[in-house]
């Protein structure tokens, strides 16, 4: 099946399925020991269709080719904790360059092995989802409106571009066209990019001339997505985080959103 893949995979017996059920996977297939589900992505800006993979095993071949997300779920206070994951490190380098990277784990008391998993995290570029919180932890969640457990590793997804997306909102018998790449690298070259956090990217000046001048809705700025994201690979860390500041404005405005409300 020619579809872009997760692969989850657990250092803790019956987690990778478990998961993979809970965020929504359609059991079609069990091939040597790997489980694959049919994932059906259908929110409120596109459609999209995903495999998800999962498997506990590190001693079987898996296949790598068109896994666009990992998910590793571990637990650090089990005995042995660091060889469980050890077992997976060459996997996990296989894939370090796949576009989102998340680890999963149950609550951890312990804040000494916690600050040994954020920097396990940090230097691997993972995301670490809890997939409980404690009660203090979850008042700050509430309050702020954050995510976590399944419904944070779900957003994660949500957000990634998969290729097949399919775009809602848009009339049928409109012709897609591919954004051209070269036209918003060359706009966005002609900003100036500083080092300064406090002095912000015009970037809706780039998308008023990408989308014509008009007010764009949600589906076409998300149409220019990919094109600005293969712009902003080549930035520099700092400048790349101003960008993609600017950008997070630029998508809470389209989606109706007052600016005020994710100003520091």
């Amino acid at each position: 099946m020619d579809l872009p893949r997760i692969l989850i995979i657990s250092t803790v017996g019956g987690k990778a399925t478990d998961i993979a059920n809970k965020i929504g996977g359609k059991n079609i297939s069990n091939q040597e020991d790997i489980v694959y589900y049919l994932w059906d992505i259908n929110n409120k800006y596109y459609t999209s269709q995903v495999l998800l993979c999962a498997t506990e095993n590190p001693s079987i071949n898996i296949p790598t080719e068109g896994v666009e997300a990992l998910l590793i779920h571990h637990d650090p206070l089990a005995d042995n904790a660091e060889r469980n994951l050890d077992q997976w490190s060459s996997l996990i380098s296989s894939l370090s360059k796949a576009d989102v990277l998340l680890l999963t784990c149950n609550i951890i008391p312990n804040m000494d092995i916690k600050d040994k998993v954020i920097a396990w995290c940090i230097n691997k570029k993972f995301e670490l989802v809890e997939l409980q919180q404690n009660s203090i932890e979850k008042l700050e969640c509430d309050s702020e409106h954050n995510t976590y457990g399944i419904e944070r590793i779900i957003e994660a997804l949500h957000a990634h571009t998969w290729p097949n997306i399919v775009l809602k909102g848009k009339p049928s018998n409109v012709e897609e066209t591919e954004p051209d790449i070269s036209q918003v690298e060359k706009k966005l070259e002609n900003i100036q990019l500083t080092r300064n956090p406090s002095e912000r990217l015009d970037i809706e000046s780039v998308l008023d001339g990408l989308m014509g001048g008009e007010d764009a809705d949600f589906g076409e700025l998300f149409s220019q997505l990919m094109a600005m994201k293969e712009h902003a690979a080549s930035l520099p860390t700092n400048e790349r985080r101003i960008a993609a500041e600017q950008l997070v404005t630029a998508f809470w405005k389209a989606m109706g959103g007052d600016p005020s409300e994710i100003d520091d």
